[in-house]
């Protein structure tokens, strides 16, 4: 079989209210995507579907699972037929490179149906006319963004909604996954409270603003967020002397530069951010608050999902490895303070007590055994015996230092980055049983997605 192209990569992933699209991965850097489109389609008069605006609008996807099927598939296909057309105007012999054989992977949610999936498969090689298609779980994705994770945790913090979903031995856990109906609105709802004179247009356009951030006193003396260097403010006497400068002058400029120097979002009492018709809004500390039941409402959830995992060695690991993604950790500091909170709420120490007794026995059992054996060697120091009940950490994965397009605009869509990775792999491979062929499907139907693993 000929190799598949890259530049011919179809990546979509459907979103509540939001889907990113992809066509083409280049050979050496990984970017975002270039695609994001309203998760939505219209209804004529007729009751038919339709790419045109009109009072009809329906929603295909809802807190990130399938409410309409039909709707949903007419808007992949009109993904499609749209890369189709703009890449052939683009290029004149398009069809005879990138458009003539084009893999398609689609990123799915946990809450998908089996059925729903097989009709998908249906709909991709029967009306898109594809030949190679492949289904990925949102939660696998993430964690292939951060290296591929053995054991980990992501929590996917959406609009309305928000998952938490356990992955072991590469598996995502879909019988201990839980959805609470908690989002990013929360946050809105209550800064509506406290700042009444907002529509709810302009509580949103604050919470995408620069000047909403999270700045709790603990994430503060924990992490350093906005901490001036040691130094600032000490005179470099040396400097002065050897610049061979008036040092009335150079004492001078320093304070007119101090006087002027721009202070951070959180000195100020107020600042002002700009809504989405261009007015110019100034709030006051309240665009430092709101986020305090969301935060704790998922890492209660995440409790209570790392509660019925019963390997420790791998419960431990997945401690180590909690992925925070979606689209509210774009909040600057959300991500300190959620993990903050995990720690507050579910770090396990051991109690004094049982710490002095374990420490006794150990002392009573090593000399029992020296009286027994005489001298012996390298023994474990008391300080150095880790105790068993996980978590004793709580830790989030490094992010990739070798995708800086990704870098620079942070964690939300890191699900996406995920997807990249395993496309590269999966339709970059000679093993055709990462993806359903056309193959396959002749010979399996629609079942055939299941034939498939990664």
């Amino acid at each position: 079989m000929a190799p598949l192209r890259q530049d011919s990569y179809l990546i979509i992933y459907p979103g509540s209210t939001r889907t990113l699209v992809q066509f083409g991965i280049g050979e050496d850097t990984l970017q975002p995507p270039t695609i994001s489109i309203p998760t939505k389609v219209y209804r004529d008069a007729n009751g038919s579907f339709t790419s045109k605006e009109t009072e009809d609008v329906v929603f295909p996807i809802e807190d990130g699972s399938i409410v309409d099927i039909d709707a949903f598939q007419y808007l992949l296909k009109l993904i499609y037929k749209s890369v189709l057309k703009q890449q052939s105007e683009d290029s004149p012999i398009a069809w005879d490179t990138t458009l003539s054989n084009i893999p398609f992977l689609l990123i799915s949610h946990h809450s998908w149906t089996q059925f729903q999936e097989e009709l998908l498969c249906r709909h991709v090689f029967e009306s898109m006319k594809l030949n190679h298609f492949a289904i990925l779980p949102s939660s696998l994705a993430s964690s292939f963004a951060f290296g591929s994770l053995q054991n980990c945790i992501v929590l996917d913090i959406g609009k309305q909604h928000t998952d938490v979903i356990p992955i072991m031995d590469y598996t995502p856990l879909t019988c201990f996954t839980r959805q609470i109906p908690v989002g990013g609105d929360l946050i809105n709802e209550h800064l509506s409270d406290v700042l009444p004179n907002l529509s709810k247009s302009q509580i949103e356009d604050l919470k995408r603003s620069d000047i909403y951030e999270i700045l709790p006193q603990d994430i503060l003396d924990q992490y350093g967020v906005n901490k001036k260097d040691e130094d600032d403010g000490a005179l470099d006497v040396a400097a002065i002397v050897t610049s061979g400068r008036d040092t009335r002058e150079i004492l001078e400029e320093r304070e007119n530069s101090k006087t002027h120097e721009k202070k951070e979002n959180s000195e100020l009492e107020s600042n002002t951010f700009f809504d989405s018709n261009g007015n110019s809004i100034t709030v006051g500390r309240q665009r430092f608050t709101g986020y305090e039941e969301l935060i704790s409402k998922i890492s209660k959830a995440t409790g209570e999902v790392m509660n019925q995992i019963d390997d420790i060695p791998k419960l431990k690991s997945m401690w180590e490895n909690v992925i925070i993604v979606g689209g509210t950790t774009h909040i600057k500091g959300f991500r300190e303070a959620l993990l903050a909170q995990l720690l507050s709420d579910h770090i396990v120490t051991e109690p004094e007590e049982e710490r002095l007794q374990r420490e006794e026995e150990e002392k009573k059992k090593n000399s029992a055994n020296q009286k027994k054996f005489g001298k012996v060697a390298n023994l474990p120091s008391l300080n150095q015996i880790e105790y068993v009940q996980p978590p004793s950490i709580i830790l989030t994965p490094k992010f990739p230092d070798y995708f800086p397009e990704w870098k620079k605009i942070g964690f939300t869509d890191v699900t996406f980055l995920g997807a990249q990775i395993l496309t590269k792999q999966v339709f970059g491979h000679s093993n055709t049983s990462f993806y359903v062929t056309r193959e396959k499907y002749e010979e399996l139907g629609p079942e055939a997605i299941w034939e498939v693993s990664f």
